[in-house]
């Protein structure tokens, strides 16, 4: 999956364009933290979602994660209108999401197709360098038509482990609690999802899911939260994923020693940079090099599509992963882990071959979330955004990320 999508450079996109990718009876509000949501009420985050509305606080008995923060409709002054179900009424009481004290910091995001064990969770808490552990639900799942790899989580629990303008929002947090869906930025304006509205996700079960937001979960692959309730209504295995926050330890280490734990099966998403011991020489051989730019060059005039792998349609780090395969080398899937594929160098000291990378999620300025491939004199190979095409273009430099000389032997120990 494609868990960082690319977007438009914020430069380029005006309110009045964000505004008119909204349903026009939905006001777009920017956040406090700045978070993309919709305008709320004081009081109780509550959502209605049809006569047989259930409410949404989060299971007691799990310690699955919750989503990322949005707000919510506002909730109706007085008592419930007569007609409406007995669970919206309580719908309209949704428990107030604590703020954290203090964020935790994300190392690692295991996800799997089968629940974790305890003896297998007790076993991640011991590996050398973990402090903390927090269990999730995790798959993928259709989203207005649009697949997406969700998390589904207990807000109260997973609020610390999100950047922090995010954890920030107490408007994102209830709406989440209150079984609304937060999606990451890139896959809000990319895949044109209509924030404000309800729309189908279809997973084992399917169910119609209000868009509360568009925010940063600041975690690779990662699409969309749901709260863990939403996840079970949906079919998703209850704590199939669990995060790991080991700030001190290597990062491949702790990688290659939690797999050994979760098995083969599972994905290991490394959610920092990997130290690289080799400086930045040239990692690929020329005939590797020239193979990724030509098998990017006869891509040019294929569509953007948010998340498409190739042949014929591509996303940017689509674009990216597909090219790279060409020369043999293996590429994790999403534009936030190829930055950490090799060293960075400056940009005055980039080649054909390096990958340019941006930052242009508002809700969340340390996120990567575009990648282009560097062609050499000032000019690049990318899947730009929604609308355009593969294309051979000038590099800007507004919002640049960084620049990275993908070293093969890293770029295959990250997300997998």
């Amino acid at each position: 999956m494609h868990m960082r999508w690319p977007s438009l450079p914020l430069s380029s996109v005006k309110p009045a364009d964000l505004r008119g990718r909204v349903r026009a009876t939905a006001p777009v509000a920017l956040v406090a933290a700045a978070v993309m949501t919709l305008a709320t009420g004081a009081g109780a985050a509550t959502v209605r979602h049809g006569s047989a509305a259930k409410p949404h606080t989060s299971l007691a008995a799990s310690k699955h994660l919750s989503t990322l923060a949005l707000p919510s409709a506002p909730a109706p002054a007085g008592p419930a209108p007569s007609g409406s179900s007995a669970s919206e009424a309580i719908s309209q009481s949704v428990t107030a999401v604590p703020r954290p004290k203090h964020l935790v910091d994300a190392t690692l995001l295991v996800t799997g197709t089968h629940t974790l064990t305890a003896k297998q969770l007790r076993a991640i808490q011991r590996v050398a360098g973990v402090r903390r552990i927090q269990t999730v639900a995790a798959g993928t799942v259709n989203v207005d038509g649009h697949r997406a790899f969700v998390l589904g989580v207990d807000p109260s629990h997973f609020r610390p482990w999100t950047p922090r303008l995010t954890a920030a929002s107490q408007p994102l947090w209830e709406s989440i609690n209150a079984g609304e869906l937060t999606a990451s930025f890139d896959m809000g304006h990319d895949a044109k999802l209509p924030l404000g509205a309800t729309v189908p996700v279809k997973a084992a079960y399917d169910t119609d899911i209000r868009i509360g937001a568009f925010a940063s979960v600041g975690m690779a692959g990662v699409d969309a939260i749901v709260s863990d309730i939403r996840a079970q209504e949906l079919g998703l295995p209850a704590s199939s994923g669990v995060l790991v926050s080991a700030p001190k330890a290597d990062a491949a280490q702790l990688r290659n020693a939690v797999r050994q734990v979760v098995g083969k099966h599972a994905r290991a998403w490394l959610l920092r940079q990997m130290i690289v011991i080799r400086d930045a020489g040239e990692f690929m051989t020329r005939l590797q090099i020239n193979t990724i730019l030509k098998a990017a060059a006869s891509r040019v005039g294929v569509p953007y599509v948010w998340g498409a792998t190739g042949p014929n349609s591509f996303d940017c780090s689509g674009l990216v992963q597909w090219s790279f395969a060409h020369a043999g080398i293996r590429m994790p899937r999403v534009s936030q882990q190829q930055f950490f594929t090799g060293p960075h160098v400056p940009y005055s000291a980039a080649r054909p071959g390096d990958l340019l990378f941006w930052h242009y999620d508002p809700t969340d300025p340390n996120n990567v979330d575009h990648v282009a491939i560097y062609a050499g004199n000032g000019m690049m190979l990318v899947a730009p955004h929604t609308g355009d095409f593969v294309k051979y273009v000038a590099v800007p430099l507004n919002k640049l990320a960084g620049v990275v000389r993908v070293d093969p032997r890293t770029a295959a120990a990250v997300g997998w």
